[in-house]
């Protein structure tokens, strides 16, 4: 059974028995005491019911009733008991899971910043001289606008130093068109996203979370890129990928941030992944077409 409807169920047998209790209490206090007992035992011990059985002493359907009540409300002081301790402990409990919760969020953005640092920094680019010699270049390097990736890919692989390596640049100031991007490079940075999506599923970050990471998703969105990485891992290996460019989309307008995000979308964005959000996140990043 859920806990929810464990919890609702304790705190109304919670709340019936503090009921009974008051009406007893008053009764006491008001001196109705006799009464309240004559009700019961008309309720529990009708008189029919004593004349069919003579066996019975005088005063057995007192002292049966008697006993009835005392038993009655002896269950019910445990009952109450009981229930709430139920809840003192869950409500203990809860406040555990949130911290757990707590820790557990603020260790797993810690996590995602050094990963996706760490997947910029490495030098997944390779590059060419003049004459020919492979260099090394930092993947965060061709991330920016100042380069432009190819609209797709031929999937024409190379391999450097055992590694898979495929050419991706259409312009660039910082490198030049004969420049191949690590595949292996690629795959780190969408199993950053992944983690991200998996986080939000388990309830472990939540929607506004996503807003921390805006700025390593947006270099993800430029004009060329979606369709360069859906050539090289295919669509549905980035479901993960638009499903997060949506949320921060949808979390910054209900949030009131993201602006900077949707800015970056309507001016550089790659317009076949916009054609991808949602109806809501497409709203936002391009209401005019919307409207129309």
């Amino acid at each position: 059974m859920p806990e929810w409807i464990l919890r609702w169920m304790a705190i109304g047998l919670l709340a019936l028995i503090t009921f009974i209790f008051i009406v007893l209490g008053a009764a006491v206090l008001s001196g109705l005491t006799n009464d309240l007992f004559h009700a019961f035992l008309e309720l529990t011990w009708p008189d029919r019911r004593v004349a069919a059985m003579a066996s019975f002493e005088p005063d057995s359907r007192e002292q049966i009733s008697f006993s009835i009540l005392n038993y009655g409300i002896t269950a019910l002081g445990t009952a109450w008991v009981a229930s709430f301790a139920y809840l003192v402990v869950m409500r203990n409990q809860q406040k555990q899971t949130d911290q757990q919760l707590s820790m557990a969020r603020l260790q797993l953005t810690t996590d995602l910043d050094e990963q996706i640092l760490q997947v910029l920094e490495s030098e997944g680019v390779v590059d060419f001289t003049a004459d020919g010699k492979p260099v090394r270049v930092r993947l965060i390097s061709v991330m920016d606008r100042n380069t432009q990736w190819r609209a797709g890919s031929d999937r024409y692989w190379k391999y450097r130093e055992g590694e898979r390596t495929v050419a991706f640049v259409d312009t660039s100031t910082v490198v030049s068109q004969k420049a191949e991007v690590s595949v292996s490079a690629l795959q780190r940075y969408l199993g950053w996203i992944r983690r991200i999506m998996r986080a939000i599923e388990t309830g472990v970050l939540h929607d506004r979370d996503v807003l921390l990471f805006w700025r390593w998703v947006v270099i993800g969105c430029y004009k060329g890129r979606y369709p360069f990485m859906r050539d090289i891992f295919f669509k549905d290996d980035l479901d993960d990928f638009v499903a997060l460019v949506d949320r921060i989309i949808v979390t910054g307008a209900k949030e009131g941030s993201g602006r900077d995000f949707v800015g970056y979308l309507q001016t550089l964005g790659e317009p076949e992944l916009i054609a991808l959000l949602s109806d809501e996140a497409k709203a936002i990043v391009t209401p005019q077409a919307v409207a129309v």
